[in-house]
């Protein structure tokens, strides 16, 4: 049988070390695609721009969180065929499948928000992306105070 984990960051690697233990390896193959060899664990970031954490403990390479024994392959994602049980790369290699978990998460839009992405980074700040909780924490360090919207 096989096993496609689309996405290797928190998501991805929790499903696949949660399943890896309890599928025997002379049964099952499995593999995660991700585009980033590094992973950033994004529940971390609200702690960056308190000091709580620092950038470097929340940035570790990928294959840190991928049991022995699981093919991490680096690339980009294409198109999936679910009729046909298999993915694509944008490389064109294909990958088939007997089960699938879509665990790419998401990516935010301030282009979606009016007014949010002329203000981003200067005025306007978030803590979803590795950016922007950097920024976020830079920016706190000079804050003298006043309104502070989250």
């Amino acid at each position: 049988k096989r096993l496609l984990i689309l996405g290797a960051g928190t998501a991805g690697t929790m499903a696949v070390n949660k399943l890896h233990p309890h599928l025997p390896a002379d049964e099952w193959k499995i593999t995660m695609v991700d585009q980033q060899t590094t992973h950033y664990y994004q529940p971390g970031y609200l702690f960056i721009p308190f000091g709580t954490y620092t950038p470097d403990e929340v940035v570790k390479p990928t294959k840190k969180f991928v049991p022995e024994g699981v093919e991490l392959i680096t690339g980009e994602i294409d198109q999936v065929f679910p009729d046909d049980n298999k993915v694509a790369l944008a490389d064109g290699t294909e990958l088939p499948y007997d089960y699938l978990i879509i665990a790419t998460g998401t990516t935010p839009r301030p282009d979606q928000t009016p007014g949010m992405e002329d203000g981003l980074r200067d005025n306007v700040h978030e803590f979803y992306t590795f950016e922007g909780t950097t920024a976020l924490g830079e920016k706190l360090k000079t804050w003298e105070g006043g309104k502070l919207v989250v």
